[in-house]
């Protein structure tokens, strides 16, 4: 097992958080460790959904950069 060393104020911080919550300063940083890597896997997956829904559209898509709308066009209609 490997010593941490964190400053006076982070340790009180966590002391301090630790006892809100009821359990140990070790238990809590293990909570976090493994909050924070969910999270990382959760956005992961969140910017694969992103990937596949931007591939699965992207055919449709229609480059109107040319586009100008002429009202009295549109009103002869």
């Amino acid at each position: 097992m490997q010593t941490l060393h964190i400053s006076d104020q982070a340790a009180e911080q966590l002391n301090l958080m630790a006892a809100k919550e009821h359990i140990s300063s070790r238990d809590l940083i293990e909570r976090l460790i493994v909050k924070h890597r969910q999270e990382l896997e959760a956005r992961a997956t969140e910017q694969e959904r992103q990937q596949s829904l931007k591939a699965f559209f992207a055919p449709y898509r229609k480059d109107l950069g040319d586009f100008k709308f002429d009202r009295d066009e549109a009103n002869a209609r």
